[in-house]
């Protein structure tokens, strides 16, 4: 079994890429996937367009979390929010968010309307608030005017959810090492930050800035996104538990913020860019009874930056510096503080370590372009995953790459569009479209415009044009019809809003061949698939638009015919009946007469 088998059968691949079955032949099934019903709970944190939302503009959090000394026992935590933001329109009233299992211990507001302290504008009163299943509604003290800024802090405690299965269902991901030492993660992307901290709990909504603050027994240590400001001691417990405190530079998916606690050895390096020649910190952490392999594997990193920085465009957070910190799980894609878990392994067949070259893709793809909403997931997935192709491509030549992708085709299940169902806050670790079927799509993306030049330019000019952004799947449409001058509408259609691979319809009668895109391609599918004669002679088919049957004669001596299905994304289907149906012989005149 090939290694990519293995890794999904071992139900390793990142973020939600647990896959149902494998397909060796495409497959088209006839029953679609459910989405979710749109409970109370589901609609109020999935819905990024509630008036009480749009309102306000998020620009910093100053997020501070104590876990208790004893790990081993006390899995509650406390802590406290303070949230900057800017009101966008006039309101009374915004939504804010925490998990109903979490308590808030209080609420307040500082409007900056009041007198200056000493410490600042940082005195807050207390403000009316009320909850409903996860969202929290805080009522201001008086009408918010566009424009306005104000300061919210929300006090809280609880033991957040434990992750079921880490990081396709996520929480709190509580385990011991190998030394028997307290290890603990989190991974949120589905269940949402609030499910452990209190904020505005939405994708199109990032913060400019965040600092973090944890506070942990002294006898651990305390990762996060960012830069490390200082460790202090804690003045309310000295020489029990110290504080970290982290500073986050740049906007941040806030999926994204996390921590790692655990016995951590600080592993340093540095990346010298010759894209930006600037010099990038490498702090890795990782567990310090593995510093001596991780010392060397990590080494892989600069490999990959380079091949990052000249396809797609320079690493997003030179002032934050990047980190791989071991995690109790697989992977995820923590902004400038990747989760690593794969033990250390190399693919024996490639050569490197895919969820290093993965997660590190996601810095471009899904942190620093992100998008707007989960149902645009594939834009993390899809192109990090297509990625990885690239890269065994760069390494090892087209053929290697093309192979690759073959293997992920195998798990394509076509049960839901690629682009899903908006505002519910949706995403199913169990159907991995968004990743195979993804990067198929920028596979086929790149037959159909066949120009390489053209095709990487669009590549490299996406990230640079959307780089801290948030977008949804029309920003790619949009560039790709402008670089390409055409109509590309049809291609993203087929590809991102319809569930079924096109099926081409074929049969051999008489001496020549009859195709045609059947009713699962688009009225306007415009692909050209290689069809090969008894050996390496083919031609590209002149079929423009889906239905209409073309034919072809097979050349003398032919007796059959294949399709080159890896060069996009389609599936070809016998049907015996297609000449017959559009061909019928001509049928004899009637001698009968009638007077």
């Amino acid at each position: 079994m090939n290694r990519n088998l293995i890794l999904f059968f071992s139900c390793i691949l990142i973020g939600g890429c647990s896959i149902l079955g494998v397909h060796f032949k495409i497959h088209n099934p006839h029953r679609a996937g459910k989405y979710p019903k749109k409970t109370v709970a589901r609609t109020l944190l999935g819905n990024q367009e509630s008036k009480f939302r749009t309102c306000f503009d998020v620009q910093w959090y100053n997020l501070n979390v104590v876990f208790g000394n004893d790990l081993s026992k006390d899995h509650s935590i406390t802590g406290d929010c303070e949230i900057k933001i800017l009101a966008i329109s006039d309101f009374d009233t915004l939504q804010l968010d925490l998990a109903k299992n979490m308590k808030i211990t209080n609420c307040g507001i500082n409007d900056l309307s009041g007198p200056k302290t000493s410490l600042g504008y940082f005195n807050y009163s207390d403000a009316n608030y009320f909850r409903k299943e996860g969202a929290v509604f805080v009522c201001m003290p008086h009408h918010i005017h566009a424009g306005q800024s104000i300061f919210i802090e929300i006090a809280y405690a609880g033991e957040p959810t434990e992750a079921k299965r880490p990081p396709w269902k996520g929480g709190f991901v509580r385990k011991k090492d190998k030394l028997d030492q307290p290890w603990w993660g989190v991974a949120c992307e589905t269940e949402g930050a609030s499910s452990w901290w209190p904020c505005k709990d939405v994708m199109n909504d990032e913060p400019d800035s965040v600092d973090i603050r944890y506070t942990v027994s002294s006898k651990w240590s305390a990762i996060s996104n960012g830069k490390l400001v200082d460790v202090s001691e804690n003045v309310k417990d000295p020489g029990e538990s110290m504080i970290w405190h982290w500073h986050v530079s740049y906007p941040i998916n806030i999926y994204d913020i996390t921590f790692y606690i655990g016995h951590f050895k600080l592993l340093h390096d540095t990346y010298y860019s010759e894209v930006t020649h600037d010099t990038l910190q490498l702090n890795h952490y990782v567990l310090e009874q593995n510093y001596d392999v991780a010392k060397t594997h990590f080494q892989q990193l600069k490999k990959y930056l380079v091949f990052y920085e000249t396809t797609f465009g320079p690493y997003p957070w030179y002032r934050d510096g990047f980190k791989l910190v071991e995690s109790p799980y697989a992977g995820m894609e923590h902004q400038s503080a990747i989760a690593y878990g794969n033990g250390y392994h190399d693919d024996p067949r490639n050569g490197f370590d895919y969820i290093i070259l993965h997660e590190t893709a996601h810095e471009w793809w899904g942190n620093s372009v992100t998008a707007n909403d989960l149902a645009d997931g594939w834009l993390h997935e899809g192109f990090a995953t297509y990625t990885e192709a690239l890269y065994v491509e760069s390494i090892k030549g087209h053929d290697a790459y093309v192979n690759y992708l073959l293997q992920y085709r195998l798990f394509i299940i076509n049960r839901r569009p690629i682009v899903g169902e908006k505002g519910i806050r949706y995403f199913d670790y169990r159907d991995g479209d968004i990743y195979m079927k993804g990067a198929w799509v920028l596979h086929s993306l790149r037959y159909a415009i066949a120009n390489d030049s053209l095709f990487f330019d669009i590549i490299h000019s996406f990230y640079m044009e959307n780089r801290y952004s948030t977008i949804s799947s029309d920003k790619l449409e949009e560039l790709v019809n402008r670089k390409t001058g055409q109509d590309y509408h049809w291609f993203f259609e087929q590809y991102l809003y319809n569930r079924f691979t096109p099926e081409l319809e074929y049969c051999v009668k008489d001496g020549s061949v009859y195709y045609r895109w059947a009713k699962t391609a688009h009225q306007k599918f415009f692909m050209k698939p290689k069809i090969y004669f008894s050996g390496t002679t083919y031609f590209s088919t002149e079929q423009a638009y889906a239905d209409p049957v073309q034919s072809k004669a097979l050349p003398t001596g032919s007796t059959g015919v294949t399709f080159n299905t890896s060069e996009f994304l389609y599936k070809v289907v016998e049907n015996k009946e297609l000449y017959g149906m559009y061909f019928p012989k001509t049928k004899k005149k009637s001698t009968n007469r009638s007077y």
